[in-house]
């Protein structure tokens, strides 16, 4: 195997040699923006996926990446986030085999997958007519923090056996949602639909589909990074469903790098805004008398208020008797000597 960097796209070579001499040559072109390392990750994935598909249970892989071989045999520290995720999902393909073991060769007793490799890159067909060639348009670690998993297994399988074989939960209250939900749905050729009013039936998916699914309407070869409604609007239209349509879609906008990058912002504030009666600082006072109050100390039972409009800067002051010497006394020592002289006052005039 080998896997091609270039410009404009990335490449896929894979040799497939059986036990009987037989040959097979796959190629895969990568339609997105691909390193080296990552295309030679691309290759050990894809002649897995290949492999397993041919029903092979004892796998040798050779590869001339010695990045690559080194991190798949635990040599070498994968570092960065890709690699990172690369080699996860190559351990976990490790788990489809019997026996599998791979080893690196050097690159020119690796020239013929290299020259499948570099063929699926530029994509030309001149002279290889029977050469078959697979498009990959998102990379293969896509979507993997995306698929939930749900630990009890599918939400589809208490439905299915309630429709087949009329067993329900011994909880009471489980029991009698599941009785309620089951109307909705039906079984047709083993596989579970969705009733509707006004529309077909929706065939019905686990987590793990429906992660593809939203992955593909949203960036697929015909996605366009639409919205949350606007993508479970898409995928009812071509008849899918499964209960946490809206909330996994969110999830997948969200999490959308591109979405993120170059979606447009919303400038609308989240409440109606109120507008500043005044414009400027300590300009604008409005005033108050409070009273009469229970006797205090020193026989103190008004209270003269004012408050800035602009900052809501509160001065208050105690008053024994209410007379319009105490009250300019008031204003002059607590505002104009303290912020300057202000440009309106508003009473009510009681």
């Amino acid at each position: 195997m080998d896997g091609s960097s270039t410009a404009g796209a990335g490449g896929v070579g894979v040799i497939l040699l059986s036990p009987e001499e037989d040959i097979l040559k796959y190629r895969v072109q990568l339609q997105f923006v691909v390193t080296n390392n990552e295309a030679e990750y691309e290759a050990v994935l894809t002649s897995m996926r290949v492999a397993k598909a041919l029903g092979v249970g004892n796998l040798k892989l050779k590869s001339n990446s010695k990045l690559v071989v080194r991190q798949i045999t635990k040599e070498h520290e994968a570092k960065e986030d890709k690699m990172k995720r690369y080699l996860k999902l190559t351990s976990q393909s490790v788990s489809n085999f019997d026996d599998i073991r791979i080893t690196q060769v050097p690159r020119e007793e690796n020239f013929e997958a290299d020259e499948v490799a570099r063929l699926a890159s530029s994509n030309n067909d001149t002279g290889r007519p029977r050469l078959y060639i697979k498009v990959q348009s998102l990379p293969s670690i896509e979507g993997l923090d995306v698929i939930y998993v749900n630990s009890k297994g599918s939400w589809m399988d208490p439905i299915i056996t309630y429709i087949k074989d009329g067993t329900l939960p011994s909880d009471p209250s489980e029991a009698k949602k599941i009785r309620v939900r089951s109307s909705r749905f039906t079984i047709l050729n083993e596989e579970l639909y969705k009733r509707g009013f006004s529309q077909p039936y929706l065939k019905c998916l686990d987590s793990k589909d429906a992660a593809y699914v939203l992955s593909e309407f949203h960036e697929g070869v015909c996605g366009n990074h639409s919205g949350p409604r606007s993508l479970v609007g898409k995928v009812v239209r071509v008849g899918y469903f499964w209960p946490t349509m809206q909330r996994d879609a969110t999830q997948v906008v969200q999490k959308c790098d591109k979405c993120q990058q170059f979606g447009n912002v919303q400038h609308v504030p989240t409440k109606h805004m109120t507008n500043i009666s005044s414009p400027w600082l300590f300009s604008t006072w409005g005033i108050e008398i409070v009273g009469p109050l229970p006797p205090g100390k020193k026989q103190v039972k008004f209270l003269v208020v004012a408050i800035d409009y602009f900052k809501k800067w509160v001065e208050a002051k105690p008053l024994t008797v209410i007379t319009e010497a105490k009250i300019q006394h008031f204003v002059w020592k607590n505002i104009i000597c303290r912020f300057e002289i202000l440009r309106v006052i508003i009473s009510d005039n009681e």
